[in-house]
């Protein structure tokens, strides 16, 4: 779909996301109270700030600190597709520090030469738009974070092994909750383990990520759930899952089958 896009999610209101496709589009100068993220996927621009000028090509991401006076346009109308993340400031101030770093405070324009890493960056952005849960989209915020910024995964500084006590009381919030929607925030009151660090020492621990661990106990009780000959949409609603078309997909990409083939079975 063109034009301009915007999307919230009501459980993560720290962050919005823009999508951008038109060639129809110019902006004055104007600032946010969030920090900015952008990948630019298509179309050649220029952006204005600080009295200078940035060509901005394709493959290149922006950031900018909140308040800063700006203003990117196109250079032709030609196609102009890019994704724009706006994060509340806390928040990104948090997940610096808990790489060991200073929050950007000037623009910086940063291309990137690797065709792989803007199709992840560009991938994981997509996915906020989707019906995954809240834990699943926090990760994916903080992967954007994690492979725009460094390029690569950052491996943080804490020991996994020492953490174990504190990654087992993850394990068994999930246990307890997995069918409500849970927040890398509550898993953070619940361990005490800093959040930024949840996602890597989980799945170091547990072989896959807390998103997925609380996916897999869904699927495990929605069989269970069919088992009974309940309907199907009253399973896939009373597991967690978004709709029957969801609750399907997802189910057979953990059995091979989908829920109604599994039920006849039974």
């Amino acid at each position: 779909m063109g034009g301009v896009q915007f999307y919230h999610d009501k459980d993560l209101p720290f962050f919005e996301l823009k999508s951008c496709n038109t060639s129809e589009l110019s902006y004055k100068k104007h600032a946010h109270e969030e920090y900015s993220v952008g990948l630019v996927g298509q179309g050649n621009s220029r952006c204005w700030h600080e009295g200078k000028v940035d060509a901005i090509q394709p493959r290149t991401m922006v950031f900018f600190p909140p308040e800063l006076i700006h203003a990117c346009n196109p250079i032709k109308r030609d196609l102009w597709q890019y994704k724009m993340l706006y994060i509340h400031r806390d928040w990104v101030r948090e997940f610096m520090k808990s790489k060991g770093s200073l929050p950007f405070n000037g623009p910086m324009v940063k291309k990137i030469p690797a065709q792989g890493t803007v199709q992840r960056i560009d991938r994981l952005m997509e996915r906020l738009k989707s019906d995954d849960g809240p834990l699943e989209k926090e990760a994916n915020l903080i992967a954007v974070f994690e492979e725009s910024l460094t390029g690569r995964q950052t491996p943080g500084n804490r020991n996994g092994k020492k953490e174990q006590p504190k990654l087992k009381k993850i394990r068994e919030y999930l246990h307890s909750c997995f069918l409500e929607k849970i927040t890398l925030e509550q898993l953070e009151q619940a361990s005490g383990l800093n959040k930024f660090y949840i996602i890597r020492l989980f799945k170091e621990s547990f072989q896959i990520p807390p998103h997925t661990y609380q996916t897999l106990l869904r699927v495990n009780y929605a069989k269970k759930e069919l088992c009974k000959q309940k309907d199907l949409v009253e399973v896939a609603l009373a597991a967690g899952f978004y709709d029957q078309s969801h609750f399907s997909k997802v189910f057979k990409s953990y059995t091979g089958i989908t829920p109604d083939q599994y039920k006849k079975f039974m």
